[in-house]
């Protein structure tokens, strides 16, 4: 029952993106999958006008998640260009601010899906402030991705620097 209730309260908040049901359930998924029998509550992290745009983020993008008041992580929502449109895309945070999961919620080209791979995201795994994150040396390509995959390993370097900047700042 307490799953049931933190996946709603979450899919809640999520309605405020333009985000599909599907995209939704992935992250619903996922993080029951990270944190098994445990409740976990999301909280939006608000920030200033002016840290939404230095760091590019829309409203409700960037949450705690936390069990009974106790911060377990952040939840990152982002976007990376791909060749002709966008791929929407979650991070997940240890508190320390080292990754813990990436997702892509949606991808809207014909080719070069596989970047939503387990195997290929794994790469991301424990890094952080963008560190070791040179695409090609330290986040291998994919052949027949590689607009996708250099986008995307560029976006999650960028999320990463700004969520440490952003913690420097106290808003974390």
């Amino acid at each position: 029952m307490k799953k049931i209730a933190v996946i709603i309260s979450i899919s809640l908040c999520f309605l405020s993106f333009d985000l599909s049901k599907s995209a939704i359930k992935k992250i619903n998924k996922t993080i029951v999958s990270l944190w098994e029998d445990t409740v976990i509550e999301r909280s939006t992290i608000n920030l200033t006008d002016n840290q939404h745009q230095a760091y590019a983020i829309r409203k409700n993008e960037l949450q705690t998640l936390n069990n009974e008041g106790k911060l377990v992580g952040y939840l990152y929502l982002s976007r990376a260009a791909s060749r002709s449109d966008i791929i929407d895309y979650m991070i997940i945070f240890k508190p320390d601010l080292s990754i813990l999961n990436v997702k892509v919620l949606i991808y809207r080209e014909e080719y070069g899906g596989e970047v939503g791979s387990k195997r290929w995201l794994k790469q991301f795994i424990g890094k952080s402030n963008g560190i070791e994150m040179k695409f090609g040396h330290d986040i291998q390509n994919i052949s027949g991705a590689t607009i996708s995959a250099r986008s995307m390993t560029k976006s999650i370097e960028q999320v990463s620097k700004n969520i440490q900047q952003l913690q420097k700042q106290g808003a974390l």
